[in-house]
């Protein structure tokens, strides 16, 4: 009975105090001390790295001030909070990794298009229509630019534009790698410019997948028999109708 006593007293006193002592002793000598940063991307969308980079490196910046500090000791809430606050961050996960690293996995928007400021800055548009903070033309990923002031001042208008680009294929003879430039009139709907030839194709507001997969086959034609288009009208209820260059 005296054995099974001081069995219990060393299993629930003596060897918890025991461990406690010894990390109290390791944290206030620093072996928690945080020595490394680890910002990590999570399914950071392709083509979009010359965007992400400078993202990453200014966050690393901004964290190493946690650097030197005890993991034990910091607060992962208020750091999530901090990171959160970025607009270029669209979900994130915190944790200490043993004995001195503190990870940071990211989860970045993709940037679907991109609006030309009056300061000549790109100015990246994310899903809901939303600009994030402008950059320079090196750091632009590739997707096409929303034309006209009409895009600055109306948010629901640039998430229209993001619904209308999401139901064009990635690929193909008209895809979101073939357009340059995206306009918007009030009448007509949109209208997107092809980057290899400057042709002008008018696609409205609806049924999108249905007048791509069109204006696909026609540029495919088009090129087939070298005709010179200036401007691909997809914009009708069952055909597309084409204006050659050389047409009034």
């Amino acid at each position: 009975m005296k054995k099974l006593v001081l069995q219990l007293i060393f299993g629930f006193i003596i060897l918890p105090l025991s461990v406690a002592g010894t990390l109290f002793y390791l944290n206030k000598n620093g072996f928690f001390n945080i020595s490394k940063v680890e910002v990590v991307l999570e399914n950071p969308p392709g083509g979009q790295e010359q965007f992400l980079k400078p993202n990453v490196d200014n966050l690393e910046s901004a964290l190493a001030k946690y650097k030197g500090l005890s993991l034990w000791n910091i607060k992962l809430k208020k750091i999530s909070r901090e990171v959160s606050a970025l607009n270029w961050v669209d979900g994130l996960n915190i944790k200490r990794s043993w004995p001195s690293t503190l990870s940071v996995r990211v989860r970045p928007h993709e940037v679907k298009l991109l609006f030309m400021a009056k300061s000549g800055k790109l100015v990246p548009i994310i899903k809901d229509g939303t600009f994030l903070t402008p950059i320079e033309s090196k750091e632009a990923p590739d997707v096409a630019l929303l034309e006209g002031e009409t895009f600055l001042k109306k948010t629901e208008l640039r998430k229209k534009a993001v619904d209308v680009i999401e139901q064009i294929p990635a690929e193909g003879s008209f895809s979101k790698k073939t357009i340059s430039e995206i306009r918007y009139d009030g009448k007509e709907g949109f209208w997107m410019t092809l980057i290899k030839t400057g042709v002008q194709v008018k696609m409205g507001e609806d049924q999108v997948a249905l007048k791509a997969a069109r204006v696909s086959q026609v540029v495919d034609y088009l090129e087939s028999r070298q005709f010179d288009a200036r401007v691909i009208d997809a914009n009708l209820s069952k055909k597309v109708l084409v204006r050659l260059r050389k047409d009034p």
